[in-house]
């Protein structure tokens, strides 16, 4: 065979191996999968269109699913704080009114006691002009003296009295269920809807003997999309708190005579000298005197067994 018949028959082979092997310009859009010499199975795109459809369809419920969860999971958290944040600020304004009252009667109490001081000195102070004259420099003085000591001694009592009165006009409006008591209180929570959370019902009990308010609050809370698990479109969930708030002590040893003011920078209660500056066995001090005194503030406490039911909106 001539030499160019030879390289022209190799090259032609060459070409047709390189072209199945290769594949034509059909072929680069099919992927082949070699089963033996020279045989392929081929699989063409566009039968791949739509796998993962079914994937996606199942990816995009789960999601949903999850999202419902989530959003009522977390509307479920919230409304359960915001009842028991309503439960605890709606016990404490029960029981601040019996708080309030016992703070305003020790505060009655401690000036009565400042007064009862002060009218001690005072008469003391008298005596001692007619059994120490001495300390009086001359009797001229003694008497000028009584007499500024007798004229005061009438103005603390006088406002010793009046402090009497208010004692029992404090202590009769804690009695009674008048209108400063805990039963009034928990009445008015609707119409102070700025302070306590009007979008509850509440239920209260008192334990008048032991002072303790009790306070169950309750509000039905609708369930976001329910439609996406098939429920109601009434479908609901309650969310509930409850608290129990009573008076808690904070005992006081208050010394006013020897105590500073930080605001003025003197001594709470300065001592006194009605009758100028004569001795001090005329005037009235209270360096030596102490009151003690315990303020209440509401606190929280174990609620007793529940029994009964309560109102839920």
């Amino acid at each position: 065979m001539p030499r160019e018949s030879l390289y022209t028959a190799i090259v032609s082979g060459i070409s047709g191996y390189a072209k199945r092997v290769l594949g034509s310009p059909e072929r680069k859009l099919q992927s082949g999968l070699p089963l033996g010499h020279r045989r392929y199975v081929f699989v063409k795109h566009r039968y791949q269109r739509g796998q993962t459809l079914p994937f996606w369809a199942i990816g995009i419920l789960a999601f949903l699913a999850l999202l419902f969860f989530t959003i009522n999971y977390a509307n479920l958290v919230r409304w359960d704080i915001r009842g028991q944040n309503a439960a605890d600020g709606a016990a404490s304004a029960g029981i601040a009114t019996d708080a309030n009252m016992h703070n305003e009667l020790n505060t009655i109490l401690y000036a009565a006691t400042i007064d009862e001081n002060r009218m001690r000195y005072l008469l003391q102070g008298a005596i001692n002009t007619v059994n120490d004259p001495s300390g009086c420099l001359s009797p001229a003085n003694c008497a000028t003296i009584y007499n500024q000591d007798v004229a005061a001694f009438n103005v603390a009592a006088q406002a010793y009295s009046s402090l009497r009165g208010q004692w029992q006009q404090a202590d009769n409006l804690s009695k009674g269920g008048l209108q400063n008591s805990p039963t009034s209180a928990i009445a008015l929570i609707g119409t102070n809807c700025s302070i306590l959370d009007c979008a509850f019902t509440y239920t209260t009990s008192i334990d008048s003997t032991n002072e303790i308010v009790d306070v169950v609050a309750c509000k039905n809370v609708s369930i976001v999309a329910p439609s996406i698990m098939g429920l109601s479109n009434l479908a609901a969930f309650s969310a509930v708190g409850r608290s129990a708030s009573t008076l808690i002590g904070i005992p006081e040893a208050f010394a006013p005579g020897v105590t500073m003011n930080p605001k003025t920078g003197a001594v709470y209660q300065v001592d006194e000298s009605p009758a100028g500056a004569s001795g001090a066995e005329f005037g009235v001090t209270y360096k030596t005197l102490t009151v003690n005194l315990e303020w209440f503030t509401a606190g929280a406490t174990h609620p007793a067994a529940f029994s009964g039911s309560y109102g839920c909106s």
